[in-house]
């Protein structure tokens, strides 16, 4: 078809014109993808870090998870898996065995006030009042993410049967309602759209009935962040 088409009008300015457009979701499409990798695939430390601390690279990466979420098939109800986010819903029982394991991931406390942020902002919106931080949820939290990387699985509850209500318990913390959100990911801001695009995490964060949080964020490196958002009344 296109040689059938007289040489004149491909080079008229407005066909050239028009032509920008398809060449630029195309560049979108392509550097989208290319920042989704930077963050998922093994790189030198500084190079990840700098990946990971881009808003630019954080941003196409978030494009490139929207995408991949919606093209890709479903394998498993209640496992939300992309090439950047791992997510199982609150009320999964669900256990997904991770590839590897990270003995010694350490805390990120500045990377946990700044999802706490975003997470008021969304409530904010929503006309609900700001989640107040819970430094006794925060260590309860932080335990589990921690646990998680060591033994290398990611699930509501650990290897022993423990759920979140028993871990919080544990832990001398009282509570009439409470709810957990759970996200590996190698950005906050991925973490972050990942749970609020996923109906379970987003009536947690938006839950009404919720008052505090505590949010444990543990860098294992190039494996990514796990991030632990545990909320009571």
């Amino acid at each position: 078809m296109l040689r059938r088409i007289p040489k004149e009008v491909h080079e008229r300015s407005a066909n050239k014109t028009f032509g920008i457009f398809p060449g630029l979701a195309n560049g979108l499409i392509t550097s989208a993808l290319v920042a989704a990798l930077l963050l998922a695939v093994p790189l030198s430390e500084g190079l990840h870090e700098r990946a990971r601390e881009s808003s630019l690279v954080n941003r196409l990466a978030v494009y490139a998870q929207r995408l991949e979420a919606a093209l890709r098939p479903v394998f498993a109800e209640a496992v939300a898996h992309t090439l950047n986010l791992l997510t199982i819903p609150p009320d999964s029982t669900e256990r997904v065995s991770l590839p590897y394991t990270v003995e010694k991931s350490r805390p990120r406390s500045e990377l946990e006030t700044r999802m706490l942020e975003l997470v008021n902002q969304e409530r904010v919106s929503a006309g609900l009042r700001p989640l107040m931080p819970d430094p006794e949820l925060t260590e309860v939290a932080r335990r589990h993410s921690a646990d998680m990387f060591a033994r290398g699985y990611f699930a509501h509850e650990t290897p022993e049967g423990r759920d979140p209500f028993d871990r919080i318990r544990e832990a001398n913390v009282s509570f009439v309602a409470a709810g957990e959100n759970l996200a590996l990911a190698p950005t906050v801001t991925v973490a972050h759209n990942g749970l609020m695009n996923s109906p379970g995490h987003r009536r947690n964060i938006l839950n009404r009935n919720f008052g505090r949080v505590g949010i444990g964020i543990m860098d294992g490196g190039m494996r990514g962040l796990m991030v632990t958002q545990n909320f009571r009344n």
